[in-house]
């Protein structure tokens, strides 16, 4: 028999709690009848005795998790200019960029929104058709620019093209800006670029299809050269679909800082603005390239390349003694070298001489670093880690809890301002250049009267291969390739080129003095297509 818990009986003393139902009334286990209802039992319900009934949930249709065709294209629009406009944010809060710098960027990017406006507005375009047949990635800055959409070629913009649309308004603002400095941002973490696809929201990541979230991931790193090459191409995309002309490259501040950096004589302004108006440098953007682009086409490598020309005729890497005819001449000075090198290597090294990784040196840490480091190198590795690639829009493990990130109390209390890195980089750059010209040696002065004393420019040695670079030479061209944003091989590449025009200039000079033969000497504007030995920008990059 089956018995129910119930509360105590209480007929005649009765203290059970166990109670059973015969003929819908209840008695206790000793056999007294409790008063209440009777139950009943309905014949219509026998057998139904544990049987579970589920209410039917309505029919829903279940949507799509990714866009495709045209809600696709617009969708990765809009996070590219989400990423055009964090960027923009990042230049104008962060580095000090004018506010008017956010307007030029939009309306450059307002252009290129017109190419796409066909591609776009397509009715032909169905909503749930797949767009991409090729399985290459399209994010690699060595793969063709244009992407292949349904058999259809249609150039749609790379993560590079991002920066190298900032570079191009700062170029039209006619900021003292270069192409090395964006990309030591980039390496920096100063503008979103590297793992760009954290600082989207997951509402739109999620609808947005694979294919074209490779295009704004980042795979390897960027190379300066790289941004060298989106920067020239957007520039002719510009001029032949909306006929837009930009200005010269601002030539004062950019030649002034260069020069600082290097830590050179400020003699060498005046030499490399003669040098220009020899070769006809116009720092501008050429209009049309024929074939592959070449390293003179970018104004920052013509000037990189005046500066170092001026450098070897005014103050030579040889031993060779030369005298200079005058007092007032910029060579009465020697630079050494030598401590010139140092000072250099002081100046890279000076973060990781305080026991740091250095910024920017984080992303380039390899699995045999990791075991030098001191504790502090592995907190800070850790913490650009977790700034850099941890996706916090995820939901957090409920063991998160335990295991807590970022920064300490002490570590945000010695975080400086936004530009502390800045100043400190001009203090820096400061006392390497007082270092420098402190230890300038004079050099003998030997009047005219005398013809066979060996002047400034005489003996004058051309590197055509980097082979040929003694190591005083090598070093100030690796130096003054990296901060003009070009390898090596490029740099001398380009001198050799302009070394070349220059012997051409020369020898019509001489043409002139013994026969007075003025054929085929205007310099109006440089042309590199006629130069010896020219090759493209893409071959630099195999070989550097």
């Amino acid at each position: 028999m089956d018995y129910t818990t119930r509360g105590v009986c209480g007929q005649e003393g009765c203290r059970e709690t166990r109670y059973y139902l015969d003929n819908g009334l209840w008695f206790c286990r000793r056999g007294h009848q409790q008063e209440g209802r009777q139950v009943e039992e309905e014949p219509d319900d026998f057998g139904t005795q544990g049987k579970t009934n589920r209410v039917k949930k309505a029919v829903t249709e279940k949507g799509q998790r990714t866009y495709r065709g045209r809600q696709a294209y617009s969708l990765f629009l809009q996070v590219y200019q989400l990423i055009l406009w964090k960027q923009c944010h990042a230049l104008v809060q962060g580095r000090g960029f004018p506010a008017q710098f956010e307007h030029v960027v939009r309306d450059l990017w307002a252009l290129r929104l017109e190419t796409y406006s066909e591609k776009i507005n397509d009715p032909s375009e169905g909503v749930e058709e797949t767009e991409f047949f090729s399985s290459q990635p399209t994010a690699d800055q060595d793969e063709p620019d244009i992407i292949k959409f349904r058999g259809k070629n249609v150039q749609w913009p790379r993560l590079i093209d991002s920066v190298g649309l900032c570079y191009l308004a700062a170029f039209i603002m006619r900021l003292s800006v270069s192409v090395g400095d964006f990309h030591r941002m980039i390496m920096c973490g100063d503008i979103p670029y590297i793992r760009v696809t954290r600082s989207i929201p997951r509402e739109m990541r999620d609808k947005l299809p694979q294919e074209y979230l490779s295009i704004i991931e980042t795979t390897r790193l960027v190379k300066a050269e790289h941004l060298h090459k989106a920067v020239l191409q957007l520039s002719l995309l510009y001029r032949h679909k909306f006929g837009m002309h930009f200005p010269a490259l601002n030539l004062p501040p950019i030649l002034y800082r260069y020069i600082r950096r290097l830590a050179l004589p400020i003699e060498i302004y005046s030499t490399v603005k003669r040098l220009q108006d020899l070769l006809g440098f116009t720092f501008e953007f050429p209009t049309s390239v024929v074939g592959s682009s070449r390293p003179l086409h970018i104004p920052e490598v013509q000037l990189i390349t005046l500066i170092v020309i001026s450098t070897k005729l005014l103050f030579p890497f040889d031993n060779f003694k030369r005298y200079p005819a005058s007092a007032k001449e910029p060579t009465t000075q020697v630079i050494d070298w030598k401590l010139w090198a140092q000072a250099q290597r002081n100046f890279d090294n000076r973060e990781t001489a305080k026991g740091k990784i250095g910024k920017g040196n984080e992303i380039l840490v390899n699995e045999r670093d990791v075991f030098n480091m001191t504790p502090s190198q592995l907190d800070e590795y850790m913490d650009w880690y977790e700034n850099s690639w941890l996706d916090k829009s995820k939901v957090s493990n409920p063991l998160s809890d335990l295991f807590p990130i970022g920064p300490t109390v002490l570590d945000s209390q010695s975080a400086g301002p936004p530009n502390a890195n800045d100043e400190d980089d001009e203090e820096a750059i400061s006392s390497m250049l007082r270092a420098v010209t402190q230890h300038l040696e004079p050099q003998k002065v030997i009047p005219e009267d005398d013809s066979d004393t060996p002047r400034p420019g005489s003996s004058y040695v051309r590197y055509k291969m980097e082979s040929d670079l003694p190591e005083t030479a090598r070093f100030f061209f690796e130096t003054a390739a990296k901060m003009a944003g070009v390898s090596l091989a490029t740099l001398v590449r380009a001198v050799s080129q302009a070394e070349y025009r220059v012997m051409r200039w020369l020898e019509d000079q001489r043409r002139i003095e013994l026969y007075g033969d003025t054929s085929g000497m205007d310099f109006a504007k440089f042309d590199s297509s006629d130069d010896m030995g020219e090759q493209d920008m893409t071959d630099s990059e195999d070989s550097s």
